[in-house]
């Protein structure tokens, strides 16, 4: 019996230290809460108000990207800076709200627009860099979803890189960039097995006409014969 009871405390004890370290993480990212609490005040300040734009601006991009509402987009653009450079995914670029507002408005609101749903994941490789007190830069990983109108749907994997200003007491993005890989791709993949089979379908093709045109001179050496 006090073998037993000895057993129960140490799995409470290790139930117990696991809850611990699960609590020592920031529910808003990967950083622990202890290296942000070593920080000097004001910058331990802004890099909580840092994590907390890009949880902020993950949850109003996926709100936008499910929705595809206007009032949805205008919600992000309030995390843009006025005069901010976008390099989308598709490698198009856009500068400031307006540009961006028409891009989404291209792609996920006009007559023929492509995009039906996307769904982005943003994980920051480590703390933003602080440039000064009032300039940030970033860099990270992403999942992204995309559903397409026309019923395709891709996962696609990539690294952005993000520049955030502190304007009016508040962080803003004045750049983000997104960088797939061409390698690791699925669009990429697809693209890859049209022509693969665009390939295989010329080659049939090329052989029919073959046989064919064989086919059409031997029946007129025949004729003549």
């Amino acid at each position: 019996m006090a073998g037993g009871m000895k057993y129960a405390a140490l799995l409470v004890l290790m139930a117990s230290l696991l809850a611990a370290e699960a609590d020592a993480q920031s529910p808003s990212s990967s950083t622990p809460v202890a290296v942000l609490a070593a920080l000097p005040p004001a910058e331990r300040q802004a890099h909580e108000e840092l994590i907390a734009l890009r949880v902020a601006i993950q949850a109003a991009f996926n709100k936008v990207g499910a929705s595809g509402k206007v009032e949805d987009m205008e919600a992000l653009l309030k995390f843009v800076h006025p005069d901010c450079l976008l390099t989308a995914m598709n490698g198009q670029s856009a500068r400031g709200k307006q540009g961006i507002l028409e891009y989404f408005n291209r792609h996920m609101i006009n007559k023929d627009h492509s995009i039906a749903k996307v769904q982005h994941e943003f994980e920051a490789d480590h703390l933003s860099i602080l440039l000064s007190p009032d300039i940030a830069i970033n860099r990270g990983t992403s999942m992204g979803t995309y559903s397409f109108t026309d019923g395709a749907e891709f996962v696609v994997n990539c690294r952005w890189t993000a520049t955030m200003a502190r304007k009016d007491g508040a962080w803003t993005v004045i750049a983000f960039q997104f960088g797939p890989s061409i390698f690791d791709n699925p669009v990429v993949d697809a693209l890859k097995g049209w022509i693969y089979k665009g390939v295989g379908i010329a080659g049939v093709a090329g052989l029919l006409a073959g046989l064919l045109i064989g086919r059409r001179r031997r029946t007129e050496a025949s004729t003549k014969a």
